[in-house]
């Protein structure tokens, strides 16, 4: 194992590169910037002396050599310690990323890792082919797109843009506009007051939850599936003057709307 300690008082810019293993950031109060490199498997010891650590004008470089990381039983696990409301990018191929405390903005791709991340203030930009997105609490505007993984995303504060093949997307309460997009993933927004929401699918079921006493216009279509909806006459807000607006296309699958718990 070996570390790395930088002075910073403030938040910073990590840019990090792995491979195949683990990435965890962690957000604290401390006035330093830690990093934390182990490993197991053949050319684990070689890896990590070869690894490229660097903190200059308030932005630290992790860069790991990709060489046998993708072969034989090579794994690395990387820990980043850094100042509260820091940003951070990452590149990894297997590797799954974890974010804890409080980040600002996440910018990052992998191909089969999933991305756990508690907290953003800032914009999240993230994308996987086989990994889940899992985000628990974002303020500012989210971009998610898989392949065959699922989203889920907790409060959204912001806008979301989230896309997948066959992936679900899963947004537990949404503040601001949503647009989610999938071939034969379901998706779902467990809650919604305002703004506007444009889901289309294609074998994949549609189901948003609206409270009570919020003026819906609802635009719903889907040519084989059924639509249903449990809001009442009431919250019909017409064409126009409504709080929310929700337009939902599918051709074969599902749509239903209900009231929000």
């Amino acid at each position: 194992m070996t570390s790395w300690e930088f002075a910073a008082t403030e938040p910073i810019e990590a840019k990090i590169s792995l491979a195949a293993g683990s990435v965890s950031l962690a957000a604290t109060q401390s006035g330093t910037v830690t990093v934390t490199l182990d490993g197991s498997g053949q050319n684990a010891e070689n890896l990590i002396a070869d690894t490229q650590v660097s903190f200059e004008n308030g932005t630290l470089t992790v860069e790991v050599p990709k060489r046998s990381l993708l072969r034989g039983n090579t794994s690395l696990d990387l820990i980043v310690e850094l100042p509260t409301g820091s940003s951070a990018s990452f590149r990894t191929s297997s590797a799954d990323v974890v974010c804890e405390g409080e980040l600002g903005s996440l910018t990052g791709r992998t191909a089969s890792g999933d991305v756990v991340v508690e907290r953003l203030t800032g914009t999240a930009d993230l994308g996987t082919a086989s990994g889940e997105i899992r985000l628990t609490e974002t303020d500012g505007p989210v971009k998610c797109q898989t392949a065959s993984g699922d989203t889920i995303i907790g409060r959204a504060g912001g806008p979301v843009t989230a896309n997948t093949a066959s992936g679900d997307i899963t947004v537990e309460e949404a503040a601001g506009s949503a647009i989610l997009k999938t071939a034969s993933g379901d998706l779902r927004i467990s809650g919604m007051a305002s703004g506007r929401a444009d889901a289309t699918s294609v074998s994949g079921d549609i189901a948003v939850a609206v409270p009570s006493g919020i003026g819906v216009y609802l635009d719903l279509s889907t040519v084989s599936g059924h639509v249903s909806s449990d809001l009442d006459a009431s919250q019909d807000g017409g064409d126009t003057g409504a709080a929310l607006t929700l337009s939902c296309r599918s051709v074969s699958g599902d749509i239903r709307i209900t009231r929000a718990a």
